[in-house]
Formats: C-alpha cells, structure tokens, sequence
C-alpha cells in the first residue's frame, strides 16, 4: 500500500477531475466505499444503527452518499450535520427522499440530540473533515468531538470509522495538536 501525503492526495483528485471525472462521481465512488467497508467490518449492516457525521466540504458530501447506501442496505441512519451544505447539493436530495434523519448541530440545543444518539447507535462514522484541514477546532466543533470521544470512552463497544482520516488529525505527519484529532479514544 502506497502512503499519500495531503498534497499527492490533492493532486490525484484535481488530475481525476481534469481528465473528466466530476466532483459527484468521485463522492459516489467515496461514499460507496465507505459503505462497503462499512458493511464488511458490521457483517450485518440490517442490525446496525449508524450516526455519521457530516461536515460542510466534500468528506461531508463523501458520508452523504455513504449514508444513502447504509440506509438502502437496511442500516438506520442518522445524520449530524455540522455546518452547512450547498443548496443545491446533489447528495442531499437523495437523503431527503428517503427521510433519513437530520440533526443540524448548530440547532441541537446543549448537544442532547447528539448525546441521545451517541447512547443508542452502533457505530459512528466521521465524515467531518478530512485531509485538507489544518487549522485547530473551537467552538461548537470542538464540543461535538469531544461528545463523541466521551461517549466512546463510555461505551468501547461502539465502532468508529473515519472517511479519509479522524476529523483533526494532521495527514502528513499524524499528529493530533490542541483542538485536534479528539475522537481518539
């Protein structure tokens, strides 16, 4: 297995897009994958609850598609949107047509729906950030992390799977600074 640095990672997409693959296929194979593997490391995904959480930029996109398939494999999906979407975003009507549900962090007032979710899910699937993001978490996204690294402190059970890579986690050099890479745990 080859080890991509951000940059080659970048490249390698941007190349992709230039010989005439769109954005929407590459999340379509993405988020295909995700299932997929998904599927594999859960065996039964029809027994499975899954929370995926859902960022603003194109890993968020990538969940989106795996969500759709998650849900059409008969997994209950949930989603925690942090940010927002384009409104025109092809991934999201699929979501809307088959109802799945939608938490927007933004509205999710001390994070309950959040902590509700986290007490009664299977696995939880990062889709926050991916290798592009460099700078440090605050805020509401720092929060909603460490939510997920606590609830997975108190339930070990629970799998994690991570899009690209852990939300914060720095993809050149693997490390973790202030604000970053909490869902480790």
């Amino acid at each position: 297995m080859k080890v991509l640095t951000t940059a080659q990672m970048h490249q390698l997409e941007e190349n992709s897009v230039k010989s005439g693959v769109t954005m929407e296929m590459l999340m379509e194979n993405a988020g295909q994958a995700v299932a997929d593997e998904a599927g594999r490391i859960l065996e039964d995904i029809r027994q499975q609850q899954i929370l995926i959480l859902i960022g603003p930029g194109n890993n968020g996109g990538d969940g989106l598609v795996a969500a759709r398939h998650l849900h059409d494999a008969g997994a209950k999906v949930f989603l925690y949107l942090f940010g927002q979407r384009p409104s025109r975003d092809p991934t999201l009507k699929p979501i809307r047509e088959r109802r799945i549900k939608r938490i927007e962090a933004e509205k999710d007032d001390n994070l309950d729906e959040l902590t509700k979710l986290l007490a009664s899910v299977d696995t939880v699937i990062d889709a926050l950030f991916g290798t592009g993001t460099t700078r440090p978490f605050s805020g509401l996204l720092l929060m909603v992390l460490d939510r997920v690294r606590r609830a997975k402190i108190k339930r070990p059970d629970v799998k994690t799977i991570a899009l690209d890579i852990p939300s914060g986690l720095n993809a050149d050099t693997g490390e973790a600074g202030e604000g970053r890479g909490n869902q480790r745990g």
